[in-house]
């Protein structure tokens, strides 16, 4: 078996990002209302309803799902260029300020590094201001205790953090080892880092619309609950597997909007934040110790 088909095969089984977990209740539930309705059947024939296939039309329900998950992919798409673009903009802040601080004491080789490992705090801190969560563990260990008393009470970690790095970008413009142009270009650099940051904000912070969501849902609810209706004279006891695998394939398809509309989560689908996040991390340690 070639390797292509063993990664399709892999894939197809892998239930680690899938949203089984999310559907698999009501689908199960749509199967035993599927017996409950071919068994009334083969007492009642006249339940038989073709009809009722064009009370939601298929096509109608098709393209509200395909908007539903357009836009969730959107969103997530539009999160991880944003992340990216931060990732980008810090790697070219701590080279330049690397490559072009000159290092002639030991006090401004320290004063590189400082600025140099604030970037990837910058990071750390604007993946808890996103998940809304306090100081942890890992930012602590790149922070001095004064500076971490300094963002406890604060509700915009990675603003004050931009703020370090400026005041000490802003020291070294002070004694002349580097020059208005460079400080305007570094912070240039800060300025759309946090822009990115307001942009994932927004992501956050502007959720599908609330009457679209429960719209949907109730068009869902009614197509399940009329299928089998529709099928079970034609269908016989097959009108319960054909229902359970329409639901699955309809709930499951809102599901994945659902799953990836908050990109910057814990979820399996969602951005890998920490990784990328380790990621700076690593190539500013690695440019520091070069």
């Amino acid at each position: 078996m070639s390797t292509k088909h063993e990664n399709w095969f892999k894939a197809a089984f892998d239930f680690r990002g899938s949203v089984l977990s999310r559907i698999r209740t009501p689908v199960l539930v749509s199967l035993i209302y599927a017996i409950a309705i071919k068994l009334l059947y083969n007492h009642f024939p006249i339940i038989h309803q073709p009809i009722l296939g064009t009370l939601i039309p298929g096509i109608v329900l098709g393209l509200l799902l395909v908007f539903r998950t357009n836009t969730a992919y959107e969103r997530f798409w539009e999160g991880r260029k944003l992340v990216g673009k931060i990732l980008i903009l810090g790697r070219n802040l701590a080279r330049q300020v690397f490559v072009n601080v000159p290092e002639k004491t030991p006090e401004i080789i320290h004063t590189k590094k400082k600025i140099l490992r604030l970037i990837p705090v910058f990071f750390g801190a604007g993946i808890l201001h996103l998940r809304r969560e306090p100081i942890d563990p890992q930012l602590e260990s790149l922070l001095s205790l004064e500076q971490i008393q300094e963002l406890q009470p604060l509700n915009h970690l990675p603003l004050r953090v931009a703020k370090w790095i400026s005041v000490e970008l802003q020291q070294l413009y002070q004694r002349s080892l580097i020059d208005t142009v460079q400080l305007t270009e570094y912070n240039n650099l800060i300025d759309q880092m946090v822009e990115c940051l307001t942009g994932c904000e927004r992501v956050l912070s502007t959720p599908m619309p609330k009457a679209y969501a429960i719209h949907l849902k109730h068009l869902l609810g009614i197509y399940c609950l009329v299928l089998p209706f529709q099928i079970v004279k034609d269908l016989g006891w097959g009108s319960v597997i054909a229902t359970g695998i329409i639901t699955f394939a309809l709930l499951g398809i809102e599901a994945i909007g659902l799953e990836i509309e908050n990109p910057f989560g814990y979820d399996y689908n969602d951005i890998p934040l920490n990784k990328i996040y380790q990621r700076l991390r690593d190539d500013i340690e690695e440019l520091i110790n070069d």
